[in-house]
């Protein structure tokens, strides 16, 4: 019987038990045959810091990287090939971002993401054997921090999105006027369909161009780009279980190691598996609960 700081972890063909401070109660990692890693805990906290503690230990290094990114830091490790990146994060505020995002989560939401950097720091401080790059590199990580989940996501997500086609209307407004403009927006673009209420369609309105103003001249530094995600439903009456099915795209490039880290993690008021992103909890774009097997 393990005691309340014990974590056991299984893989295929060996046992280990680690003794670590802050768990509510046994938790259990064992690892199927694909190394997905399967976590049994006692409470939502253990779960959160079950998935702290392997993804780092998985993905420690590729964390660390978007840290790096995402707080400006990134030449640190890559050198004069990050400083464009380190720059533009720096100018856009990401850091300070992060942090304000954090103190204005709810008392919850925090103590999940205290956990799951528990579970991070668990793992750095147990393990003895960290990724090869801290040692090419001499260095070794710093400890995590809750806010920095934030600056993972937003690192992760900041280059995607509409946010250059925002712009570059706000600069074509700045050209033509708020009339033409919306004018040109209007006959270029499809109506997008409302999913509340049904079968309403709605034109992106353009906003007020003063909040811009300032930056209006670095426009001129953005290559046009188009992007876009989806998502779709099935009825069940179309789905060889009968239950409905619910899909959807990311339109991420292809990444090595990949963006997305398998798991499942599962306590009494909870059971999830999907892919989540190393550096933050949860499972962000794809899963499912213990109600949804057929997804």
């Amino acid at each position: 019987m393990l005691s309340a700081d014990d974590l056991r972890l299984h893989v295929p063909d060996l046992e280990a038990s680690l003794t670590l401070d802050g768990l509510d109660g046994p938790l259990e990692i064992f690892r199927d045959p694909q190394g997905i890693p399967h976590a049994r805990a006692q409470s939502v906290h253990d779960a959160f810091f079950a998935q702290g503690f392997t993804h780092a230990q998985d993905r420690l290094w590729r964390m660390d990287y978007d840290r790096k990114r995402a707080t400006g830091r990134s030449s640190e490790f890559i050198g004069a090939a990050g400083l464009a990146l380190d720059r533009f994060v720096r100018r856009a505020g990401l850091e300070r971002s992060a942090r304000l995002d954090h103190d204005a989560l709810s008392a919850e939401a925090r103590a999940v993401l205290a956990a799951y950097t528990a579970g991070v720091n668990a793992f750095i401080a147990s393990s003895d054997r960290l990724p090869v790059e801290y040692r090419l590199l001499d260095t070794r990580p710093e400890p995590w921090e809750p806010w920095h989940c934030a600056a993972v996501a937003k690192i992760l997500h900041v280059l995607m999105g509409t946010w250059e086609p925002k712009l570059w209307r706000m600069k074509l407004r700045s050209l033509l006027g708020p009339e033409l403009a919306r004018l040109v927006q209007a006959e270029g673009q499809d109506p997008q369909t409302l999913i509340v209420p049904p079968g309403e369609e709605v034109f992106a309105d353009l906003p007020a161009q003063e909040a811009l103003d300032a930056g209006l001249d670095a426009l001129n530094l953005l290559d046009g780009a188009d992007g876009g995600s989806n998502s779709w439903a099935l009825h069940g009456s179309r789905t060889a279980s009968g239950k409905p099915l619910l899909a959807g795209d990311p339109h991420r490039a292809l990444e090595v190691p990949n963006v997305y880290y398998q798991g499942h993690i599962s306590c009494p008021q909870f059971d999830a598996i999907g892919l989540s992103f190393a550096g933050m909890p949860g499972f962000t774009h794809f899963g499912h609960n213990d109600a949804s097997p057929g997804l």
